[in-house]
């Protein structure tokens, strides 16, 4: 009789200790999953950070802290971590009253793109264990990662180019009533040049130099549409990171830039572009603009974009269009521009597996196979 009655007084005693957990275990409990830094370079380790509180006077035997995050943050530790297409990390612990909880877990940023954490879960139970209690917390985390820097040597042959072709504008446009200072005699300069008074001081011929009329600017268009039948993307984020980088050279040379692209903002739907700038500023904004384009929510035609911004470019602007397509309409479109703006250059990315491309007659001088590592997937 007595084994009778002190199995109901248990069984009272666990239904009223469940009912208490279920009202309050969860309750003045927060959670918030965060980054170190809101912006990262491609490549670099950055924290997640997982902050777990319980404010109130009951114990919690056990939770479970379990997110979502992308697998383009990828775990150095894999512990407690699944994958599918996502990467579901668990993490537990026992909380005390009135305790707090924080744990750094190091990532690394491996692609370029805007993530955010937006939920998180929060598992308990009571204190035997009877019954879990769960509950999802809004959460407000994001990262950005910018595109990929591709190395200076990749980039030597294209630089190359672009400064002769600057250069060669200046010296064209030349402003003979603006006087810039005087220099050494160099082979080819202009025997009117030559200032007999200076030349007389140094012993050695030298010419008055004049300012350009016209500062060169460069023009980047990226053509994202898919250039191939599996619809890869591996190309057109090689597309994405040398225009990012190379306009990122051209401000350290000083020359003015500007670019347009037929791939879409992730957040606004709209294609990304930037006007004339060349700052330090401007070069985080236009990565920061790089890295949000979502191309899974396809393009503009290329000959759209082409059609209503060569427009806006100058007359004298350098014109690089970057597409790893080269059929379709693309080369009509190419064709067309080069027809409005001359000085212009047509930059492939391509593999070594990539087929080699013929370009057309009017295009067989502004063509440039830019080759990288890998392979389509």
């Amino acid at each position: 009789m007595k084994l009778f009655v002190f199995l109901i007084i248990l069984v009272i005693l666990s239904i009223a200790e469940l009912f208490f957990y279920r009202k309050h275990a969860l309750k003045d409990l927060t959670l918030h999953v965060s980054f170190s830094k809101p912006i990262a370079r491609f490549g670099e380790v950055v924290e997640v950070v997982e902050v777990a509180q319980n404010n109130k006077k009951l114990p919690l035997p056990f939770i479970l802290l379990k997110f979502e995050s992308p697998v383009s943050l990828q775990f150095l530790d894999m512990t407690n971590t699944s994958l599918t297409d996502l990467f579901y990390r668990e993490d537990m612990l026992t909380m005390k009253p009135f305790s707090r909880h924080t744990r750094r877990i190091k990532v690394k940023c491996i692609k370029r793109g805007f993530y955010s954490f937006v939920r998180v879960n929060i598992t308990t139970s009571d204190l035997l264990l009877i019954e879990k209690i769960t509950r999802t917390f809004d959460n407000d985390a994001s990262i950005t990662i910018l595109p990929e820097e591709v190395p200076l040597p990749k980039l030597k042959t294209l630089l190359s180019i672009t400064y002769s072709e600057v250069q060669q504008r200046r010296t064209l446009l030349t402003d003979p009533f603006s006087f810039a200072g005087i220099r050494e005699y160099q082979s080819g300069d202009p025997m009117r040049t030559i200032n007999w008074t200076a030349t007389a001081k140094a012993g050695d011929f030298m010419v008055n130099q004049n300012t350009s009329t016209s500062t060169r600017q460069v023009s980047i268009f990226v053509n994202l549409e898919f250039y191939n039948l599996k619809e890869s993307f591996s190309l057109l984020e090689k597309s994405i990171s040398l225009a990012y980088s190379y306009m990122n050279e051209l401000r350290r040379a000083g020359i003015p830039s500007q670019f347009f692209t037929n791939g879409k903002d992730m957040i606004t739907g709209i294609p990304v572009t930037d006007a004339i700038s060349s700052g330090d500023a401007d070069t985080l904004r236009r990565g920061l603009a790089l890295a949000r384009i979502d191309l899974s929510a396809g393009v503009i035609p290329f000959a759209d974009l082409l059609e209503e911004f060569i427009p806006s470019t100058g007359a004298d602007d350098y014109i690089v269009i970057i597409s790893p397509k080269y059929d379709g309409a693309f080369r009509p479109a190419v064709r067309n521009a080069k027809k409005r703006r001359s000085s212009l250059l047509w930059v492939m990315p391509a593999y070594h597996s990539t087929p080699a491309v013929i370009p057309d007659a009017e295009l067989s001088d502004n063509y440039m196979r830019w080759e990288v590592r890998g392979h389509d997937r």
